[in-house]
């Protein structure tokens, strides 16, 4: 009976373990909300993905687009944006409305040791209000790069093959992503 109870005992205990260490890398949040006081759990119900941040005071993309020259790309900034399109392969990157008639791209980026990909649900609607961390970076782009992210995105060939010349575009490597519910 000793044995038994020791065995049950045991079984819980990891069993325990391996669900708290057993997070979805695409469904995630970085605090379980079974762990959470209820008055908490009520003020959360948004879902995130990637690092934990603070999402209480954020600037909205179309405000730091409207200067891009005076973005601090040594800063990280906690930003809100509309949605405009998903990767449509991991969910690894989206493109977020810049208020000028386009958009800023969006790239989510491990912040752990592991290297694990980041992604949000590929089937996230245009429209949908996030807030991300990251920080913003100018980057070239070469034709075969943004050929893939339209790829990515499942654009048409005779848009892919549109493509053809290199060009630069402000990005944001985001840690951690909120979907706002």
């Amino acid at each position: 009976m000793f044995k038994l109870l020791s065995l049950c005992t045991i079984a819980l205990f990891i069993s325990g373990s391996c669900n708290q260490m057993n997070t979805s890398k695409n469904n995630a949040a970085s605090d379980s909300l079974a762990n959470k006081p209820a008055e908490v759990k009520a003020e959360i119900k948004d879902n995130l993905y990637g690092v934990k941040f603070d999402y209480g005071t954020s600037q909205k993309l179309t405000d730091l687009m409207a200067d891009p020259a005076k973005l601090d790309t040594t800063k990280d900034y906690t930003v809100s944006a509309a949605v405009t399109t998903v990767c449509q392969k991991k969910g690894c990157w989206f493109r977020g409305d810049d208020g000028r008639g386009g958009d800023v791209f969006i790239k989510i980026v491990s912040d752990d040791e592991k290297g694990e990909e980041v992604g949000i649900p590929m089937t996230t609607p245009a429209g949908t209000n996030v807030i991300f961390y990251g920080t913003p970076k100018l980057r070239e782009l070469s034709v075969k790069q943004q050929r893939h992210y339209l790829e990515d995105a499942g654009k048409s060939k005779v848009e892919i093959e549109a493509i053809t010349k290199p060009k630069k575009e402000w990005r944001f490597m985001a840690t951690g992503v909120m979907i706002k519910a």
